[in-house]
């Protein structure tokens, strides 16, 4: 066996400054292999085949260079342009994944300076051992990008590197994007196994799939799932293009016979033993082939999925166990920051079901979950574009909530305003927001998002503000519940903000 460094180790990529350096890989059972860096070398013995070493705490640099070397095969691999700065793994499904190329932006972003210490690399999107053998499609992946050419800054994750680019702006160090992400794919694709059996609220998964797995024709299965793969077909890309553009996509599903699918021995994303969407696939064949590559921290964006299935009920619980499942992968508590879904409605097999659940239920599982936090980004939707392609809004927003808790910088309120108490007063119900920076403000169309319920006949209101206050002047009877509910639908335009610009999060109270 030859000397192999797990495949995120390359030239120009970006290790994680001030913590642990672990570098990995296979090597011949029973070699010595040596790590060398900024002048520190560590050896390990290739247990197995397998060897890990660990390097002590570097400051931040760039054009460093890494070798590891073999005692066994006497081979030497050196990679240049080594940074140390910032490290974050942007996960997910495909708003994270969405390229810059798609963004709305993207004719502005593209011609900013380049930046040889913003840097990307994208995990080939793998669903069973021998999956990169048998696709061989991943030319784009498995290497590291710099924000250099058009070419480069194409194939960037649009929304992490917004965030990296206020990082790398606010910071002044190299910044490192590692994303591990696939579109259409649930939490639970990315968890542990034995994490998933552990918490009898995620049960329904484990016997969906259970179930799916009984109407396979395994033989068929396993010899259509090892073919490769045949071209992409021109339609179905010019579709895929079409969609993430946010073009009328209308015609395309009054024609889209999703039993085409059903009938096919293998398709990746059904369900089934190869499936990019089986309990634990994505989380075995991606994510621990990434760790325990040192981050700082992990940014996520994904909900749509789960809400397609039918798992808002218990989705906070699939993402708290998700989180912890990632934290026990690399053995410490780094920081979780979830952007929550963004405003749609849809048409056909892609419509939204319950988005107001899932944003509750994400809000649920980061309040119980230490060291995470998310963002809201209901001015930030399409109503029927399940990807929306104003990205630079979200990502920056990301990347100032970042730069607050990870980093310690409170020069502005990054947060977004969340309710905090709601009291009745004669003819008023006064809503008080924390986060409300210079003063909560009220925008086009506050009525037609903001209701107030009583007794089954809704009531009209004048809204004012005061300061980190909104009050709602109307007429109701004080001793009876009022029920006061706040973009609760699944396609909304947000009209409450602070001063900073940041949209208040969606609420649902009985006053």
């Amino acid at each position: 066996m030859k000397l192999q460094p797990a495949l995120i180790f390359g030239e120009h990529m970006v290790l994680q400054r001030d913590k642990e350096i672990k570098v990995f890989g296979t090597s011949a059972a029973g070699d010595t292999v040596t790590v060398t860096l900024c002048g520190e070398s560590v050896s390990a013995v290739a247990e197995d085949g397998v060897w890990e070493v660990t390097l002590s705490k570097k400051n931040a640099c760039d054009k460093t260079t890494m070798t590891i070397s073999s005692k066994v095969t006497e081979e030497v691999i050196e990679f240049k342009d080594v940074a140390i700065g910032e490290v974050w793994l942007a996960g997910g499904q495909s708003n994270m994944e969405f390229l810059m190329k798609f963004d709305y932006d993207f004719e502005e972003t593209v011609k900013l300076p380049d930046d040889n210490k913003l840097r990307y690399f994208c995990y080939p999107q793998t669903a069973f051992k021998g999956f990169l053998e048998t696709e061989n499609n991943c030319p784009n992946w498995g290497f590291w990008r710099k924000w250099d050419d058009v070419e480069n800054r194409k194939q960037f994750s649009a929304v992490a590197t917004y965030a990296a680019m206020i990082l790398r702006k606010k910071l002044d160090v190299p910044v490192g994007i590692v994303a591990c992400n696939w579109g259409g794919t649930p939490a639970s694709a990315w968890t542990k196994r034995e994490d998933l059996e552990a918490n009898p609220a995620l049960k329904p998964i484990l016997d969906w799939h259970e179930s799916e797995l009984e109407k396979i024709n395994w033989s068929k299965y396993i010899t259509a799932s090892d073919k490769k793969a045949a071209p992409q077909d021109p339609k179905m890309q010019e579709m895929f293009e079409r969609m993430m553009m946010g073009e009328d996509m209308s015609d395309f599903f009054k024609n889209f016979d999703p039993s085409v699918f059903m009938q096919a021995d293998f398709v990746p994303f059904m369900p089934g033993p190869r499936s990019t969407v089986r309990p634990s696939g994505l989380y075995e064949n991606m994510l621990t082939k990434v760790a325990p590559y040192t981050i700082r921290g992990v940014v996520w964006y994904q909900g749509e999925d789960d809400d397609a299935r039918d798992w808002a009920e218990f989705y906070d619980e699939s993402m708290k166990t998700m989180i912890k499942s990632w934290r026990a992968l690399w053995g410490y508590e780094f920081p979780f920051y979830q952007v929550e879904l963004a405003p749609f409605k849809g048409v056909g097999p892609t419509a939204a079901k319950k988005y107001p659940l899932i944003r509750h239920q994400q809000a649920k599982a980061v309040a119980e979950t230490e060291d995470a936090y998310d963002i809201c980004i209901l001015d930030a939707g399409e109503e029927l574009n399940i990807h929306p392609r104003h990205k630079k809004i979200v990502g920056e927003r990301l990347g100032r909530v970042v730069m607050k808790h990870t980093y310690g910088d409170n020069s502005l309120v990054a947060d977004c305003p969340r309710v905090i108490g709601i009291s009745k007063e004669p003819e008023a119900i006064v809503i008080s927001f924390a986060n409300a920076a210079g003063g909560i403000e009220v925008r086009e169309g506050l009525g037609e998002v903001l209701k107030i319920n009583q007794g089954g006949m809704n009531k009209s209101y004048i809204a004012e503000t005061d300061g980190d206050k909104l009050v709602l002047l109307l007429r109701y009877e004080a001793h009876k519940p009022v029920e006061i509910k706040y973009c609760e639908e699944n396609f909304c335009n947000a009209a409450l903000f602070n001063s900073e610009g940041n949209p208040v999060y969606g609420f649902e109270f009985e006053a």
